[in-house]
């Protein structure tokens, strides 16, 4: 876990602005983590479900913080109750989802034309199998073995780039 502490402290110091409340938060984080370890299945990298317990959690902080009773004897600021954490948290999630397009595309780019074109095809410009083989003039099932050989070698190229 100390190889994640540091990613999960900047996520919750961006979200809190406060290192107080992202030490808490960064503990609560990895507590939930431990706790539920077991579900965890591989689908996806250990960071993504990491970060993904600890946008669940800040977003669970965020909306107690929005049922907080406020105080009547206090001054009403509104902007005291403006919070851009929401769309501090929001656009993080684009900047990882465009940051992994960019990932996909690289690698895509990478592949040898006889599995780059069908991989482009069906993810991209999604025809179907039946589509791809007749633009392509290929068999069905030779199609679907240079998808599979294609999104292979993407896979070992992304591995062996994290190692």
């Amino acid at each position: 876990m100390d190889k994640y502490q540091g990613m999960v402290y900047s996520e919750a110091l961006r979200f809190t602005k406060n290192p107080d409340e992202a030490e808490d938060i960064t503990q609560e984080i990895f507590l939930k983590a431990f706790e539920s370890l077991s579900m965890f299945k591989g689908h996806s990298k250990f960071p993504t479900w990491l970060y993904k317990i600890g946008k669940n959690i800040a977003l669970s902080k965020k909306r107690k913080e929005k049922n907080t009773p406020i105080d009547t004897h206090q001054e009403f600021n509104p902007n005291q109750y403006q919070d851009n954490r929401w769309n501090l948290v929001t656009q993080e999630i684009e900047n990882l989802e465009n940051e992994m397009k960019q990932k996909v595309r690289s690698l895509i780019a990478r592949l040898p034309s006889i599995y780059k074109k069908p991989l482009i095809l069906y993810y991209f410009e999604n025809m179907s199998y039946k589509e791809i083989s007749e633009h392509l003039d290929i068999k069905m099932n030779t199609l679907k073995s240079y998808i599979l050989r294609g999104k292979d070698l993407m896979k070992s190229w992304m591995n062996h780039e994290e190692k």
